[in-house]
């Protein structure tokens, strides 16, 4: 019955109920496949989509729907399918590389977005466990980065240990010649 609707009758624009309604696997299918841009996008904003079959969306020729399907991949306590980070992380948008720094990279993946063109996604793949495995020419690279934010990014992975705080001087007093012991 969905594909029948969504081939023979068109849904006005506005409406939103592909993203509420149950979706079993058949019905996700319909939607990620059809030509009308808004289905697939409601698709990806489906928290009862197939993931599997969603994960199509990672190599959609719209980038609006990359995106969208990059910035929820891993919402409503989805698994996201192997090789589909990798995909997003490789995307020609640096809006979807962007997103994809919140999934869970390899390393080497991530690596190579911490060396990305784009500011705003080598900053995000910046991981405390990530900077140990860099060369030391990107870390340095990464320390004298002209934008802001990416210097932000590597020194939270470092932030100052606190001052330590001197001990309090405790003046021990002589003993009393009137206390008996």
């Amino acid at each position: 019955m969905l594909a029948r609707l969504l081939t023979v009758e068109e849904l006005p624009a506005y409406s939103s109920w592909l993203t509420i309604c149950s979706l079993d696997r058949e019905s996700t299918a319909v939607l990620v496949a059809a030509p009308q841009v808004d289905h697939r996008l409601q698709a990806a904003e489906n928290p009862t989509a197939d993931v599997d079959v969603l994960a199509r969306l990672a190599r959609d020729p719209e980038p609006r729907v990359r995106f969208v399907y990059a910035a929820v991949a891993g919402d409503f306590g989805r698994r996201v399918p192997e090789g589909v980070p990798e995909v997003l992380a490789r995307d020609s948008e640096a809006r979807v590389r962007r997103m994809a720094t919140r999934l869970n990279l390899p390393m080497t993946v991530r690596a190579r977005l911490a060396e990305d063109e784009d500011p705003g996604v080598r900053a995000p793949a910046l991981t405390a466990e990530l900077w140990p495995r860099l060369s030391t020419a990107v870390r340095e690279a990464l320390l004298a980065d002209s934008e802001p934010r990416v210097r932000e990014a590597v020194a939270k992975l470092f932030p100052p240990e606190p001052e330590p705080r001197p001990e309090p001087h405790v003046h021990v007093k002589d003993p009393s010649p009137f206390v008996r012991s």
